[in-house]
């Protein structure tokens, strides 16, 4: 089984917007000196934000990052010593508005379409219908809904990977979300034709039945930095 990090990152406030990728790279470079965290990962992928006019579409933060690995433990922290944890507390504080606990969902996959990252995705961080449990979202999302998202994919043509991501854990107070989806494209401009065109519609029109948009994130991204490099 395919284990998830994912996070939807916020800058700290001294960091400038077209300083963010770096600093954020900076943050990965300083992370890989603890062999008990790279050594786990599989791979990883920061995914800078892509600013656009596209209804629906957030600016409200700067990034996902996603890191799969076979095991919840090898992304979770677990090995760390108490002086690990403080010196990666205080780098995170260094790049992000919060600790990243605050915004990090561990999930399981269910791919829709398999295939590698591409350079380009769009995530949905998706929070329910406050009238539906998040057992009755979790069967809509992962049954029906995957259905018509599967068969909506390959009538566009140009995705090259569809994750449904299910958390493994109760949503986060500050990032209530159920489900987060990964969309990923050869580019910017592909994207951009598949959210705008109509293709996608009945995936779009059957999230409306049982997901609270006003709560949920749609971010355009692209990969700033990536792990193993090729």
């Amino acid at each position: 089984m395919t284990v998830k990090l994912i996070y939807l990152a916020r800058r700290a406030a001294t960091v400038a917007r077209e300083d963010w990728p770096r600093t954020w790279k900076s943050h990965a470079v300083f992370a890989s000196q603890f062999p008990v965290l790279e050594a786990r990962i599989d791979w990883m992928r920061y995914c800078n934000r892509i600013d656009t006019g596209l209804p629906g579409i957030s600016a409200a933060h700067d990034g996902v990052a996603v890191a799969a690995s076979d095991s919840l433990a090898g992304l979770n922290g677990a090995g760390f010593t108490d002086a690990d944890r403080a010196a990666i507390d205080a780098d995170e504080l260094r790049v992000f508005d919060m600790l990243t606990p605050n915004f990090t969902y561990y999930c399981k996959e269910q791919p829709i379409l398999a295939g590698d990252p591409d350079e380009v995705a769009v995530f949905s961080f998706l929070a329910r219908n406050p009238e539906l449990s998040h057992e009755d979202f979790e069967v809509r999302w992962c049954g029906r809904h995957a259905d018509i998202a599967g068969a909506a994919i390959k009538s566009l043509g140009t995705m090259t990977r569809y994750i449904h991501n299910r958390p493994l854990h109760d949503a986060l107070p500050l990032f209530p979300f159920d489900g987060i989806a990964e969309a990923w494209f050869p580019s910017a401009d592909e994207a951009l034709r598949a959210f705008s065109g109509q293709e996608l519609d009945p995936l779009r029109r059957d999230l409306a039945a049982f997901c609270d948009f006003g709560q949920s994130v749609v971010m355009l991204t692209g990969v700033c930095h990536r792990w193993p490099k090729t």
